[in-house]
């Protein structure tokens, strides 16, 4: 049975709580990845799109570089 220090505000577990994050994230990635493989070019590519992709990889490059530890996340940069 969780202690007390085990439970967020809300009255979950941290075990429940994370279970629920870890399918909301896994669905979120699954969408990026449909998109990602199967999306179409927006129609008339401009610059904007190019810089639009660019943050799209920052952003997905810090969620890797954080969860395998590489990047800033990389033990010795810590």
């Amino acid at each position: 049975m969780p202690t007390e220090t085990d439970r967020n505000s809300i009255g979950t577990s941290v075990t429940e709580e994370y279970d629920l994050l870890l399918i909301e994230a896994m669905a979120i990635s699954a969408r990026i990845a449909n998109e990602l493989a199967n999306g179409q070019f927006p129609a008339g590519l401009r610059w904007g799109d190019v810089g639009d992709m660019t943050e799209t990889i920052k952003a997905l490059r810090h969620v890797s570089d954080r969860m395998f530890a590489e990047g800033e996340y990389a033990p010795e940069a810590m």
